[in-house]
């Protein structure tokens, strides 16, 4: 067992370790480790190989290996141990007595010391979650197969009064051409008999809340497999409802992905001092960017000036394994600084700008970092640390293409999606765009704004479309070819 001199730092190989330990270390748990397990009054090693899932200090899902049997075990830590593994367990049974396909519990026990529980199920080596599926999907078709799939387990949840409270695509798994529904902690009897319409669709809604808008069309298509399994008949009143409860649940989505980008979190590593503000993707702290966050201006004078301006300074610096393009977003004087003093600065609006884009899946800047040097809560000069991305703008890559034809149709989808979602750009300039591998890229998010009104999206929007169609002066094949795509944009942007 481990001792309290060596509890805080990480795992050694195959190190036997306890469950006080396992909270101890948070995020820092690493596999392999062992630990001594309880099961039917004996205790005998389990040997965790691989984890899939680290909520630190709470659960553990892993690959383990138990009796010379792979397993996949979820690991229950913390006070709550026992009560969350009651609630899977409670979860797991409502969704086989729903006759919904799940893979076979195969026995729990406790930690030798039992301070934690655990739940072993059987492994499915070849199985592949319905989320990856969607990702490598490369047609409609192979979409809307899948949603099916999906339509027909969660109907068959609602037929028997069952819900999954957070439904979404990781929670079905293909093996063998056979679809399991997983994680019985968030599933509940809401009813005896069948599922309410009302409550129904509130929980689909939530389900395809989770696609971007794009995809939104494919709700009345798949629908029908839902209804068939709820012997429910086609009623156009009823996709119109889900419709609204799509767009009310992404909402709420939404502002909570949002609100994470700045707090500390699995994804994000947050800083707070009185001089400073810091947030970082986690995946991307190491020992090349703490320097870079130390310092940001000492490293952007040793990189290559992009721009030199009086409102922000942008630097390409490379380190040994990356490119970087740091913006420091500058305060012009006195009286500049005393009126962004207390505002949200430039540098956080960029940063949540481009958390939106990427949560609506419209191609954007990868941001890396984001820093406020601050007195209290007085903000002073700011910095967006994002991933370089290798291309030429727009405005050069259309005058330089014999047959723009693909870029064109590819600039004027990103402003579709804008316009779907009502956000408008700002400086909607051709050299905001880069011309990247895989399409473009819209970059400069600062004066992005998201509109709750359709009339001050269109008075916003016709400014960007102006602007955009500005570059195109001397080129009057391409503005004419973008008027022609852009038609439908229009249309969306004058409605009222």
């Amino acid at each position: 067992m481990a001792n309290g001199t060596n509890e805080g730092r990480e795992l050694t190989s195959m190190e036997t370790v306890d469950p006080k330990r396992l909270v101890k270390l948070g995020r820092a748990v690493v596999a392999p480790f062992r630990m001594e397990v309880a099961k039917s009054g004996k205790v005998a090693p389990l040997i965790c190989k691989q984890i899939f899932r680290l909520l630190p200090g709470k659960r553990i899902v892993a690959l383990a290996e138990f009796e010379g049997k792979d397993v996949l075990v979820k690991i229950f830590l913390g006070r709550m141990a026992t009560r969350n593994k009651d609630r899977e367990l409670a979860g797991v049974r409502l969704i086989a007595d729903a006759d919904v396909r799940t893979p076979t519990l195969l026995w729990q026990g406790k930690s030798e010391c039992g301070r934690s529980d655990i739940l072993a199920f059987e492994y499915l080596p070849d199985a592949i979650g319905l989320f990856d599926r969607w990702r490598e999907a490369t047609g409609d078709d192979e979409r809307v197969d899948i949603l099916t799939r999906a339509m027909i387990a969660i109907a068959r949840l609602h037929q028997k009064g069952i819900v999954q409270e957070d439904i979404h695509l990781a929670n079905f798994l293909l093996s063998k051409g056979r679809l399991f529904t997983i994680d019985g902690g968030g599933v509940s009897r809401i009813t005896k008999g069948a599922l309410p319409v009302g409550f129904s669709l509130h929980n689909l809604g939530w389900f395809f809340a989770q696609f971007y808008p794009r995809f939104d069309d494919f709700v009345s298509i798949v629908l029908p497999a839902y209804e068939a399994v709820r012997s429910w008949d086609a009623d156009e009143r009823r996709v119109k409802m889900l419709q609204r409860e799509v767009m009310r649940n992404r909402e709420s989505r939404k502002k909570d992905y949002l609100d994470k980008v700045f707090r500390d979190c699995t994804r994000f590593a947050c800083e707070k001092r009185f001089n400073r503000y810091q947030v970082c993707e986690r995946s991307a702290l190491d020992e090349d960017l703490l320097p870079i966050l130390g310092d940001p201006d000492y490293h952007m004078a040793q990189g290559e000036l992009l721009k030199d301006g009086n409102s922000a300074t942008v630097a390409l610096v490379k380190t040994d394994n990356r490119s970087l393009v740091i913006k420091r977003y500058n305060l012009k004087g006195p009286g500049h600084a005393i009126r962004r003093a207390f505002r949200k600065s430039r540098a956080w609006t960029a940063w949540s700008n481009a958390y939106r884009m990427e949560f609506l899946g419209i191609r954007s800047l990868r941001p890396i970092a984001m820093i406020e040097n601050r007195a209290g809560a007085i903000r002073g000069t700011a910095y967006l640390i994002t991933e370089y991305i290798e291309g030429v703008d727009a405005l050069e890559c259309l005058r330089n293409t014999k047959k723009p034809n693909g870029e064109l149709e590819a600039l004027a989808g990103i402003l579709h999606e804008l316009s779907e979602s009502k956000i408008s750009h700002g400086d909607l300039k051709a050299t905001n765009f880069l011309m990247a591998e895989g399409g473009p890229v819209i970059i400069d998010l600062d004066a992005m704004r998201e509109h709750k009104t359709q009339a001050s999206f269109h008075r916003a929007f016709s400014k960007d479309l102006d602007r955009f169609m500005q570059n195109w002066k001397d080129q009057p094949e391409v503005a004419s070819q973008f008027r022609g795509l852009l038609s439908e944009v229009n249309v969306a942007a004058s409605a009222e």
